[in-house]
């Protein structure tokens, strides 16, 4: 008799458990994951500036880093061979800036000059180009010229003609091309200077600032300027500094068949570009600090910080997550407010600026910061940003032989996500962290086996493998 009461009763002590457990976990999920995003966005012209934050709460104590998602979208702009409103195809100045160093001898420099070849056979009379070369000094091979079918006649002859010898010097013909874009009388074309280079730049100014501050006179001055870098040998920070500052593209090129994509994509841009001159500043104040606006320069003007990303196309939309600190000495609520958005359209000048500010709260509850996650745009920065800083990172400690840095830096991003993630559980992070972050650090082990003179050239590819890769995430659609 008591055998058969006993049972019942463990039966249902056990279910009431389940569900006490069960409501528990359900309570703590809901109130961890479920957070809507707080957006707040604006339109002017055709171009819509919205933004949100990835979390609304930050820990008092914490190193005040706070992600925003910003993200810029031109509107569509189709009429056939147009772009609507009666604007037509914009007409380009081309500028290759070409390294004709001993080391490009071959196929590199036929690749590059055949290429060249092909861009000018797109280009139209009412287009311009010109073409510098550079080894121990940089030579003007021509100024800027329309490109009639006599002009072709004769740069086809010119690049032709061209041939490798010679060091490296990287700051006088990029120098050279700069000087071409801002001597030239303007015609309403708009600018872009692609450079090519294949080694170290050993003559002339060789310092990556220098270098870099060079290419930003090209926003002031209506152009862009994009660096390709083929082979294994170049100094791929430089040339992402360079790309950066003048605010156009960087390409790493193994296989010097691709510079014809490389400059068809190039005048392909310029030519569709719908909102130029695009310029971000945010408002520094109550303590809240721009520190890395998706890896793009910051200049700081008073209290405002300055950062280019470069036009945007009919029709793009690009996101880019900002890094903010915010003072957490105190308990306090803060508004995130100041951003704008400056550009260029048909001539004429507009700027869009977030129509409300976004709330941020510094509390003393973990729990509560970690439940004002929004997890589809934290999922986001995650792949597009967090993931490609550690690539970018990696690849710094692989070119400077700091395999163990390297590996600290992966398992330390690991412990970091997976504590975030025990809460948001995401399956797409959790890909992440078992699939793509296994893979890097693999990468990072292979990479310092074998024999020294092997390895030292799988440093030299890896790390620019990882840094472009990084560098292209942050900077995608």
């Amino acid at each position: 008799m008591k055998t058969k009461q006993v049972k019942p009763l463990i039966l249902i002590s056990c279910l009431i458990a389940i569900t006490c457990i069960s409501m528990a976990s359900s309570k703590n999920i809901s109130r961890t994951i479920i957070h809507p995003a707080q957006t707040v966005s604006n339109k002017n012209g055709i171009i819509t500036l919205s933004a949100n934050l990835v979390r609304d709460k930050i820990v008092s104590g914490s190193d005040g880093i706070v992600s925003l998602a910003l993200t810029m979208r031109a509107d569509t702009i189709d009429n056939d061979n147009a772009l609507g409103h009666g604007r037509k195809m914009n007409n380009v100045d081309m500028v290759v800036v070409l390294d004709r160093s001993g080391s490009m001898s071959g196929k590199k420099l036929n690749d590059a000059k055949n290429a060249a070849l092909e861009l000018i056979s797109r280009l139209t009379g009412a287009d311009r180009f010109a073409l510098v070369t550079y080894s121990d000094t940089a030579q003007c091979i021509t100024a800027l010229v329309n490109v009639t079918p006599s002009a072709k006649r004769r740069l086809n002859k010119l690049i032709s003609g061209i041939s490798a010898g010679g060091g490296t010097n990287l700051g006088q013909g990029l120098q050279t091309g700069i000087d071409i874009l801002t001597s030239t009388i303007k015609n309403g074309n708009f600018g872009r200077l692609i450079l090519v280079s294949d080694g170290l730049t050993n003559k002339g100014i060789t310092n990556i600032n220098a270098l870099g501050n060079m290419a930003s006179v090209s926003m002031e001055n209506g152009f862009s300027i994009s660096t390709a870098g083929i082979g294994t040998d170049f100094n791929e920070q430089l040339m992402t500094s360079i790309a950066d500052h003048g605010t156009g593209n960087y390409y790493f090129l193994e296989n010097p068949a691709a510079f014809a994509a490389v400059f068809n994509n190039e005048f392909e841009q310029t030519r569709t570009a719908a909102a130029t001159f695009v310029k971000v500043s945010f408002d520094e104040k109550n303590g809240i600090k721009l520190v890395d606006a998706g890896g793009y320069p910051i200049e700081m003007k008073n209290n405002t910080a300055f950062f280019s990303p470069g036009n945007l196309k009919s029709g793009e939309t690009r996101k880019l997550f900002l890094r903010l600190k915010v003072p957490t000495d105190r308990i306090s609520t803060f508004d995130i407010s100041g951003i704008s958005l400056q550009y260029h359209y048909n001539d004429d000048s507009y700027r869009v600026s977030l129509s409300n500010p976004l709330k941020l709260a510094c509390v003393e509850d973990l729990q509560a910061a970690m439940a004002s996650i929004d997890k589809e745009t934290w999922e986001h920065k995650v792949l597009k940003e967090d993931f490609s800083r550690l690539k970018e990172a990696v690849a710094g400690d692989i070119r400077s032989g700091r395999k163990e840095e390297a590996v600290i830096k992966i398992d330390q991003y690991y412990a970091d996500q997976q504590e975030i993630n025990t809460s948001v559980q995401s399956d797409i992070v959790t890909g992440n962290l078992e699939h793509d972050l296994k893979q890097l650090r693999d990468t990072v082990v292979e990479t310092f086996t074998g024999k020294p003179s092997a390895v030292i050239e799988k440093q030299k590819r890896n790390a620019k493998v990882l840094q472009f890769e990084g560098y292209k995430e942050r900077r995608k659609n």
